[in-house]
């Protein structure tokens, strides 16, 4: 691992954005922390960062189209580590830096996958925001790391696949903060409500495919 590529998916949430973004260290653990922004069908958003130095890459994407396509969409460009983030969260100090050093030292040859620890939300998935390696992201089609059926709920595939495959950590030093409504600590907001209705849809598509045996990934 030579860089960390960050990854988060945002719609109209300029405020919580920039409160994850100031979470996000240049360098951790002596790795470049890169930051891709995809602004989905977020003309706003877009704009302020678009010449903004300390962001690697904005992509603006005219029409919404969810946070799995929006994914979807960057990780096959990818060369090293990525990090797949959420705009409502806040880094605490060194967690990355945990992460990374903890990646190292159980899959030095970068194919694994390190889960952030979420202090306030305990019904979290491990990869609900995760460290992925290179040569574990390359399992996938495409290198698409969600199963493109899904258009928000989608991370409880990669936390089984890598589960199944021995290649699946949760570092208690890596910690974030989840300002989520459902814990009483984060706002309601109307790109809350948007995801919250594909939310049925999702988890019906994740029951059927988990009785049938599918995981995104899986040979």
């Amino acid at each position: 691992m030579k860089y960390v590529e960050v990854i988060v998916p945002t719609r109209n949430r300029a405020e919580k954005l920039e409160r994850m973004l100031k979470s996000v260290p240049e360098t951790a653990a002596g790795k470049k922390i890169n930051i891709t922004i995809i602004c989905d069908g977020d003309f706003r958003t877009a704009a302020k960062y678009a010449a903004d130095k300390s962001i690697s890459d904005v992509v603006f994407l005219p029409k919404r189209i969810g946070s799995v396509a929006a994914r979807n969409l960057i990780t096959p460009q990818t060369k090293d580590a990525v990090l797949m983030a959420t705009d409502d969260i806040e880094f605490y100090p060194g967690s990355i830096g945990a992460a990374i050093r903890a990646f190292e030292v159980r899959f030095p040859d970068d194919d694994g996958v390190v889960g952030f620890t979420q202090v306030n939300h305990k019904s979290f998935s491990g990869a609900g925001v995760c460290l992925v390696g290179q040569k574990f992201l390359q399992r996938y089609p495409g290198k698409q790391l969600y199963f493109p059926g899904y258009f928000h709920f989608a991370c409880q595939e990669i936390e089984r696949l890598a589960t199944s495959l021995g290649k699946m950590h949760i570092e208690p030093e890596a910690k974030l903060f989840h300002f989520h409504p459902s814990t009483g600590d984060g706002k309601r907001d109307r790109t809350h409500d948007e995801a919250r209705r594909h939310k049925a849809k999702d988890q019906q598509l994740s029951k059927a495919r988990r009785e049938a045996g599918l995981t995104w990934g899986a040979a």
